[in-house]
């Protein structure tokens, strides 16, 4: 059974275009991230530190055992290897969490740490919460194989660990951190783009909208800048509404506790 094509542990042959293995994964898998946040919300600052640098290890290392699968299985069966190793490495924008969380974790510096923590959060969760749902069903992956469970567990990670960084307060979101969150994902952009330019792959998908399912309508009739520049500007745009929506959140809820601590005391 070949579980990086076409069939999943069930035998079954692809495509599996939104399935409801695909959807109840996602949903338990969410709904037990929840209620982990939820239970950690009142838990010491190292409680909730030791579940977050556990989850992001367990990612990564559930993400590095991938490629040596793919590099292993491209080395034995080159005929049946559907994809180039050059355009699978771990350089998508969801991916950049791997990279990104030991600085949010660890960096003593603090324009470091609130870029960092700020990108996990309006960056990096919403582009993990928009892959489990279009990633492996546009791939065709079925969630019960290969492809799907690491695909699936990565990305609910991805989404996981920033939700408990704002419900614990581990990351307090404050208004001018969006500037440094950015200046982060711009720098991390450029990078990339350049990449891709000299690699013709598409990280990021800044450079070619093909990998970007209908929308490859509009990039096929434009230049690659233009497109960049439309992406991008999507990128900037979530990010800034995100980020206030969680800043105003939070700012309701320590108000609505303030208000209600001094109604006990009157």
């Amino acid at each position: 059974m070949d579980f990086f094509t076409v069939h999943d542990w069930l035998g079954r042959e692809g495509p599996y275009n939104f399935k409801l293995d695909h959807i109840l994964f996602i949903v338990i898998g969410l709904g037990l991230g929840f209620l982990l946040a939820f239970l950690l919300r009142k838990c010491s600052k190292k409680t909730v530190e030791i579940w977050l640098i556990s989850l992001w290890a367990f990612g990564t290392t559930i993400e590095a055992f991938y490629y040596i699968g793919l590099i292993i299985f491209s080395n034995v069966h080159p005929e049946l290897r559907p994809f180039s190793l050059e355009s699978m490495l771990p350089l998508h924008s969801c991916l950049m969490f791997m990279y990104i969380f030991p600085f949010a974790m660890f960096s003593k510096n603090r324009v470091v740490k609130t870029a960092a923590n700020n990108w996990l959060v309006v960056v990096n969760m919403i582009m993990g919460f928009i892959t489990l749902f279009v990633g492996c069903p546009t791939k065709g992956y079925s969630a019960l194989s290969f492809d799907g469970i690491q695909s699936m567990i990565i990305h609910l990670i991805i989404v996981i660990v920033p939700f408990i960084m704002i419900m614990t307060n581990y990351y307090d979101l404050q208004k001018g951190d969006l500037k440094y969150g950015l200046a982060l994902f711009g720098s991390l952009a450029l990078t990339i783009w350049i990449f891709d330019a000299i690699t013709g792959c598409d990280y990021f998908f800044i450079y070619d909208g093909h990998t970007f399912g209908v929308l490859y309508v509009i990039s096929e009739n434009v230049p690659h800048i233009v497109w960049t520049l439309i992406t991008v500007t999507c990128y900037v745009l979530t990010a800034i509404i995100i980020h206030y929506t969680v800043f105003y959140i939070k700012k309701y809820i320590r108000t609505k506790k303030d208000s209600n601590k001094e109604s006990l005391s009157q």
